[in-house]
Order: structure tokens, then sequence, then C-alpha cells
């Protein structure tokens, strides 16, 4: 059909949660969003690997409305992680695009977690939380 355009509400996610410098296993990472257009919200859970690695596959929606109606999309985005019976608030961050890897400019979502740190604004990215936008591949960190 002509006008069925994938929409891309939360882009492919890859990271790697540490403690004190040390990978993190088996730490639950809750992935949610919240497409205000849509009027939809979907969570999705993962654990981290023996090497604190995680990943998600891209989200994606269609909409004959929002295609054909200008409109600002506003896409909410969260990591939480769960972990030895703490949760840390991971990655906050709000979408305004329905392109894939929108949320950094085209690049691929890629977040290191520490969870000795603080949760905090990080205004290069526009987001909020512990997560910091790394450039690895999860081919080499193992």
């Amino acid at each position: 059909m002509a006008f069925s355009k994938t929409l891309y509400l939360f882009s492919e996610v890859e990271g790697i949660v540490l403690q004190d410098g040390q990978p993190v296993e088996g730490a639950v990472i809750e992935q949610e969003y919240v497409w205000h257009w849509g009027d939809q919200r979907r969570t999705s859970t993962t654990l981290t690997d023996q090497h604190g690695h995680f990943q998600f596959p891209v989200v994606t929606g269609k909409s004959l409305t929002a295609q054909l109606i200008p409109h600002e999309p506003v896409i909410v985005q969260y990591l939480r992680i769960r972990y030895d019976g703490h949760s840390y608030k991971g990655w906050f961050h709000t979408k305004h695009n329905y392109d894939v890897n929108g949320e950094y400019g085209e690049s691929p979502l890629r977040l290191q977690c520490d969870l000795r740190d603080d949760p905090g604004p990080h205004a290069e990215t526009a987001s909020f939380g512990i997560c910091i936008r790394q450039a690895f591949t999860t081919e080499s960190q193992r």
C-alpha cells in the first residue's frame, strides 16, 4: 500500500551494565515507550548476559493519520534497570521524529550504564539517567 510507511518508535538498543567497572550479569532491563499520537504503551524486558550486555530490537508502528496529518511526534522512551533488589533510572528520552536511529541523529543507540552513578541529565543527548552514550559494538566487548 502506498501509504504504509514504517514509523520507528524506539530504535534498536544495545548496552552494557557495569558496577564498579565490572559487568553485571542477570540485571533485568525494562524497556518502555509511550507513543502519544497512537495512544500506545509497550513494555519489554530482557536480562543482561555474563558480559553485562543487553539488547532490544527496533520497535515500529503504523498509522495512516500520523503520516497524513502534520504533527510533532512525541514518543517517551524509558530504560529501567533492576538488580540486587534495587531499581535504577537507566535512560529517559523523548523522541520527536519517526526516523530509524533518530534518538541520536541517525547514530545507533548504544549505552553504558553504571549502577554506581547517580542519575542525571545529559544535555548532549537530551536524555536523563545513569546510562550514557557509547560507541561500542557487542563483538568488540566480548
